[in-house]
């Protein structure tokens, strides 16, 4: 018995460090990913502003997946990089001619349901010329990762208060 037990206990502190390691590693793993989703976001503002400034969509770094769904109040789309650029485009020079000189992102929340697939509520505000914030709009995303990285395959457009919160309720 006490042979036993003292196989056991050594046996049992060498899984207990093994399962740290692996949490921590595993921690760490997780805050190396969400930084890389977050990268898609900075990226994705970078290029709104760049268009706003320069009247030029850049196609790098690639944001989407080779199919996107679209998402609003109507009927779900599934649109191409090339479709998707020329409405974000569309949609850039509205903003402008309403008067619109900056974007930037108010709320990034990103959550990573598996080692593949991410989920990002966010909420941008849109900036007039003077500094006052001419709406502010919400938008929730499915990220994929794949051998290029992590790249939107779906999202849905919905009102700032809809955004989704990941953080954990105290």
């Amino acid at each position: 018995m006490k042979s036993s037990l003292l196989f056991l206990l050594p046996l049992s502190m060498l899984i207990a460090s093994y399962n740290t390691a692996a949490n921590e590693s595993t921690n760490d793993s997780v805050v190396d990913e969400k930084s890389k989703v977050q990268q898609v976001f900075n990226s994705y503002m970078t290029k709104y502003n760049h268009f706003i400034t320069n009247q030029e969509l850049k196609q790098s770094p690639v944001l989407y997946a080779d199919q996107i769904m679209l998402m609003t109040g109507g009927k779900p789309v599934i649109l191409t990089p090339e479709s998707m650029n020329k409405g974000v485009t569309g949609f850039l020079n509205g903003l402008k001619e309403k008067g619109v000189n900056k974007v930037a992102w108010e709320k990034v929340e990103i959550k990573l349901l598996a080692e593949n697939i991410a989920l990002a509520s966010n909420v941008a505000v849109r900036y007039l010329a003077n500094g006052e914030v001419y709406d502010r709009a919400g938008a929730t995303y499915f990220l994929n990762k794949n051998p290029k990285g992590w790249e939107i395959t779906a999202f849905a457009l919905h009102k700032p208060e809809s955004a989704v919160s990941f953080l954990p309720k105290s």
